[in-house]
């Protein structure tokens, strides 16, 4: 009974602590961010007047973002423990919001693994890791396109150097398939090498699944990613990008690999980079491109992790805590 009180107590102020690194580090950037300032903000409302339709329906699909991803998660996790998709959608929220402090998201594999109970939780590593490996894949996959399409469209580049280059992603791709199919060979492999058993150990539970449910979680990552696609395509149009729509998917595509293979903090700048990178290409006004990507970071990282700092509390810390 003591144990356990005190076990509560210190994941209250440790949660605490996470709290308020969390909004802190969530006020210093908002703060700090000059291109939020009062032509950003004159330019939302003049996109408002003209074409609210477009930032309407990019908000409205945020839900669908999530709950795609929190469906992912409930059931690549169902191995290890049988959640609600309440539970689930909480542990994706709290996910970002942790993420947003930490390189890469690394945030998100802490917040999932503690919004669960099962005393053997750490295994849900593996369980994270897929979630994450089958949205780089869809993100590398449609990212390599929208790479040659970059090369050749605004490098004007061609002959044998794109020949390669066209090549070496097909491989990459190809790769990558092969990764997912001969994954439980790989996983025996690792785990029988005295040097890496002990690490991928934690990755273990990814063996569990099948090449179907494989494909399953691919088929959600596609879905999210399209859903993350028009959200960016629909910014775009709101703040009047004007260029052919293909261009618009290919140069959205663009954005999400290199943001992707960056390594970035707090996802700031690459974005907006890669963004005028390409489209800046078709179109004159640069402001405005950055504007649209940074809309796009406030909605789907910044919103979120504003959401996820409220449901910090739901998290345990210690499996025998109550929340």
């Amino acid at each position: 009974m003591l144990g356990s009180y005190k076990s509560n107590k210190v994941s209250f102020w440790v949660k605490s602590l996470i709290f308020l690194i969390i909004a802190s580090t969530l006020f210093y950037i908002l703060k700090s961010n000059e291109k939020l300032d009062e032509l950003y903000w004159q330019a939302v409302v003049a996109g408002w007047k003209k074409n609210s339709s477009f930032l309407v329906i990019a908000f409205l699909l945020l839900p669908v973002n999530w709950f795609l991803e929190a469906y992912k998660w409930k059931f690549i996790v169902q191995d290890i423990e049988k959640i609600s998709f309440k539970r689930a959608t909480e542990g994706v929220i709290i996910g970002v919001s942790m993420g947003f402090v930490t390189p890469h998201s690394i945030g998100d594999y802490a917040a999932r693994i503690f919004s669960l109970t099962n005393p053997e939780r750490v295994n849900a590593i593996g369980a994270v890791f897929l979630c994450r490996i089958s949205q780089f894949y869809i993100t590398l996959c449609f990212g390599s396109i929208s790479l040659v399409v970059y090369i050749y469209m605004v490098l004007q580049e061609s002959g044998i150097s794109y020949s390669l280059l066209v090549l070496v992603t097909f491989l990459n791709n190809i790769l990558f398939v092969a990764l997912f199919i001969f994954h439980k060979s790989i996983l025996r492999y690792l785990l029988s090498r005295e040097r890496t058993k002990k690490i991928f150990s934690y990755f273990a539970v990814i063996e569990k699944y099948t090449f179907k449910e494989i494909n399953y979680v691919l088929l959600l990552s596609f879905l999210r990613y399209c859903v993350f696609c028009f959200q960016f395509v629909l910014i775009l149009y709101f703040f009047e990008i004007d260029i052919l729509w293909w261009l618009l998917v290919s140069g959205v595509a663009f954005v999400f690999f290199v943001k992707s293979i960056v390594p970035t903090f707090m996802d700031l700048g690459v974005r907006e980079l890669a963004a005028v990178g390409f489209l800046g290409v078709f179109y004159y006004d640069h402001q405005n491109i950055v504007f649209a990507s940074l809309t796009l970071w406030l909605l789907n990282l910044v919103l979120p992790a504003v959401i996820g700092l409220f449901l910090m509390y739901r998290i345990k810390l210690f499996n025998k805590e109550k929340v």
